[in-house]
């Protein structure tokens, strides 16, 4: 077995683990540019914790890695 496959997941797991705690507005650099949703009904937005936030965005980038790998495989066995 090749050390390919390790790399590629342990890329995906560290850019995952960067881009879920850049998703905390707690340690958001001061100064970086605010985001403004529009004027919404209240009533029909779901809060999401933030914790639960950056969880959601961590387990999407490795479903996408995993979808990524998985269609890159088949590509190649011609499946």
């Amino acid at each position: 077995m090749s050390a390919r496959p390790t790399i590629y997941w342990l890329a995906c797991i560290v850019l995952a683990a960067i881009a879920a705690q850049a998703a905390d507005p707690a340690v958001a650099v001061e100064g970086a540019a605010s985001f403004v949703l529009p004027q919404t009904d209240p009533n029909i937005l779901q809060p999401v914790p933030e914790p639960g936030r950056a969880l959601l965005l961590f387990a999407g980038m490795m479903a996408m890695a995993f979808t990524y790998r998985r269609v890159w495989l088949n590509w190649k066995r011609g499946v």
